[in-house]
């Protein structure tokens, strides 16, 4: 005769598994909630770079497009990310790159990248991209402030060998010339020269800004004459 055997319920199963379910729902949707920003961040980043190849502004469905993907990024994410803080302020920056600085009818938009770009450089205060844009921003919103100057302080103390930060400060710092004060003055001759010699072909650019900004007279002044002989500059 033969008999079957019931299998041993363990009381602290069930409990045992409805808790373990419960620890590992949060888990799960942090996971979802960090993919589906990282997905929209790079979405954003995609229309960026499309941007940037072509150099033209973007049009309007593109830029929603690339606006909404980007302020989801940053909504979905608990806490500050600055990779992501600093795509959302480029998005914004681009709407109007072609406007005039102080546009009112950019105005709006280039406030909205400020505070992105203000948000990433509290989270990444090392990363000298940002506050290059920082500085950018503030010039197209002609914003000479104090946060102006340290802008321009960080991204020159913690770039110095990154010559599209460079590149960008003599840019800045040439356009925004009488606003500046002699230490200011002389870090943008030194961006510039750093430019020149590591990156002459971007270099060319800044020329041309210098002479139509009537600074060529100082720049020959203030650079290294040996690189200007070697660059061929400043032998008209």
């Amino acid at each position: 005769m033969s008999s079957s055997r019931r299998p041993v319920e363990l009381p602290w199963r069930k409990p045992f598994c409805v808790l373990l379910l419960l620890l590992c729902l949060p888990m799960l949707y942090l996971s979802v909630t960090y993919f589906l920003a990282g997905v929209s961040s790079a979405q954003a980043e995609m229309f960026l770079r499309d941007w940037s190849s072509k150099k033209t502004p973007p049009s309007e469905p593109a830029w929603q497009a690339a606006q909404a993907a980007a302020e989801r990024s940053v909504s979905l994410v608990p806490g500050t990310n600055g990779d992501y803080w600093d795509r959302l302020g480029r998005v914004y920056e681009w709407r109007y790159l072609s406007q005039p600085f102080g546009a009112d009818s950019a105005q709006a938009s280039r406030e909205r990248a400020l505070e992105g770009y203000r948000a990433s450089v509290k989270a990444r205060p090392l990363w000298p991209y940002t506050w290059t844009q920082l500085a950018f921003i503030k010039l197209r919103l002609l914003q000479f402030d104090d946060e102006f100057d340290q802008a321009l302080v960080q991204a020159f103390k913690l770039g110095p060998w990154r010559m599209n930060v460079q590149a960008q400060l003599a840019e800045v710092g040439m356009i925004t010339w009488p606003q500046l004060n002699p230490e200011q003055k002389a870090s943008t001759w030194e961006s510039l020269e750093r430019t020149l010699r590591h990156s002459p072909q971007r270099a060319r650019v800044l020329q041309d800004l210098a002479k139509r900004a009537g600074l060529y007279n100082e720049l020959c002044a203030a650079l290294d004459p040996a690189l200007l002989a070697q660059r061929k500059w400043c032998n008209e």
